[in-house]
């Protein structure tokens, strides 16, 4: 979105869902690869800044706030963008470095708390596991903290295979389906599949469970895919299925978490994210479209702006603090945006 627009107008587009819905993207013309790079640039500055902030005032390795943007970092640097490695270095070591650390960090209980009642799983520590998985090398502490986390989420495994979080934080967490290829991909991260355990059963069931399940919304069928190309499905095979994902694109270039709602940076980032894992390139007209909607609609500190469908509470009362999604929306959109337009070693010389 240009700076130059009035704050009158920005603040519409902000608070008002029709905004963004249906409507093309407002950069003129298509984004070009420096603009991608700057756009990314502003974004990995907010999620460092939120989640420091994050860190330091509530001490909660959270999955919005904290493993989400250390995963978006860590494959922008994988991707030839400058970050901050000392900050990816010291959060990781701070998140998941020894069993005390997740304690410390609110990922798992300590051994004088009492255990946790309600039923759903703790989806902290697996997000916790997806950001580690993603690090090139890990420490002997980091290891033993995965094999950890992957002994701990069958414990609260449903007897049909599945996991559904204790929070309905939506989208993040925004159903049994999502949580459960979350739990899968969590656990894979610390087990060797070459060999026979409790754990690698878990995950069989957990897979067996959701290769019946339809999807539903369009995070579903998004994770449906990423799941099918993690088992080595290939494009042509699921060319039905990306086909169905790319006709759900809105005029606009994005892509929208349910149909009541504008497109937004989260289902694009998302969208945009596990196409590019398909082999889709910023070269083919719909994943332009997509990344023009991106650089469009980016707001002047580097977030996307984002509304929460998530609720609290046992009165399911709607959360009021957006920086949540907006950090989790940031991350994908990062993400999809390092992939589908990589840094090469001259652009990085010249940065």
């Amino acid at each position: 979105m240009s700076r130059l627009w009035p704050l009158a107008v920005m603040t519409t587009l902000y608070f008002c869902p029709a905004a963004f819905a249906d409507k093309p993207a407002t950069a003129p013309g298509t984004a070009t690869p420096q603009q991608v790079y700057q756009s990314v640039e502003r974004s990995l500055k907010y999620l460092q800044a939120e989640s420091t902030s994050w860190l330091n005032t509530r001490k909660c390795a959270a999955c919005h706030h904290v493993a989400l943007p250390v995963w978006s970092m860590i494959e922008a640097e994988r991707q030839g963008y400058s970050v901050d490695k000392k900050f990816v270095t010291e959060t990781a070591d701070r998140m998941f470095g020894s069993r005390e650390k997740m304690i410390a960090s609110k990922l798992m209980p300590g051994p004088k708390d009492n255990p946790d009642p309600r039923p759903g799983s703790n989806m902290g520590i697996v997000f916790v596991a997806i950001a580690g998985r993603a690090l090139p090398s890990l420490s002997e502490g980091q290891k033993q903290s995965l094999k950890l986390i992957a002994k701990e989420i069958p414990k609260k495994q449903q007897k049909d295979g599945s996991w559904k979080s204790v929070d309905d934080r939506i989208p993040i967490n925004e159903s049994p389906a999502t949580d459960t290829a979350w739990s899968i991909m969590a656990m894979e991260a610390g087990t060797d599949a070459s060999k026979p355990s409790p754990e690698r059963e878990a995950i069989a069931k957990a897979k067996a469970w959701l290769d019946g399940q339809a999807p539903t919304s369009l995070q579903t069928k998004v994770f449906k895919i990423w799941m099918a190309l993690r088992e080595k499905k290939t494009r042509a095979e699921l060319q039905p299925s990306l086909d169905e994902l790319l006709a759900l694109q809105q005029l606009n270039g994005g892509w929208r978490q349910v149909p009541e709602m504008a497109s937004d940076a989260y289902a694009t980032g998302q969208t945009l994210y596990v196409l590019s894992l398909a082999g889709y390139t910023a070269h083919e007209p719909q994943i332009k479209r997509g990344i023009d909607f991106l650089i469009a609609n980016q707001k002047p500190d580097g977030s996307w702006p984002m509304i929460s469908r998530s609720t609290l509470g046992p009165k399911r009362v709607p959360t009021k603090l957006l920086t949540p999604i907006t950090c989790a929306a940031g991350s994908w959109a990062t993400l999809s945006l390092v992939k589908l337009v990589p840094k090469s070693k001259t652009d990085v010389a010249h940065n």
